[in-house]
């Protein structure tokens, strides 16, 4: 009886972790011009696992800003490829995240393998 209980309890967190590792099932790959629209002159929040933030600023010109909810801040450059978001801080180094779209939903896989949405900042 305890070991149900306690496989019944640690399901929903293990479920809860293999979707944060995969994107969400219909998702597709958007080309370079769709990511530009969904975020050029756009401000996003976007919730890590560990309850951290990050609340990033695409502009325009290809620039970003950055900042998480632990104290580390920075800014610099960003592109996108079919598929992908690339950016160069000046403390972060130069780095391609996959992204996938699901309806307007924009979703990065980060560089440790989970995945985040971004939600955009009102």
């Amino acid at each position: 009886m305890n070991k149900l209980l306690i496989t019944l309890l640690l399901l929903p967190a293990s479920t809860a972790f293999a979707q944060g590792m995969a994107f969400p099932d219909g998702a597709t790959t958007p080309a370079s011009g769709d990511i530009q629209q969904h975020i050029s002159g756009k401000t996003f929040d976007i919730k890590l696992a560990d309850s951290s933030t990050w609340h990033v600023q695409y502009d325009n010109s290809g620039a970003y800003d950055f900042k998480s909810s632990k104290g580390f801040a920075d800014h610099g450059d960003w592109t996108a490829e079919d598929g992908k978001i690339c950016s160069k801080g000046s403390k972060m180094p130069y780095s391609c995240n996959e992204v996938r779209m699901k309806g307007d939903d924009l979703y990065l896989k980060r560089d440790n393998g989970e995945i985040v949405q971004f939600v955009e900042s009102h």
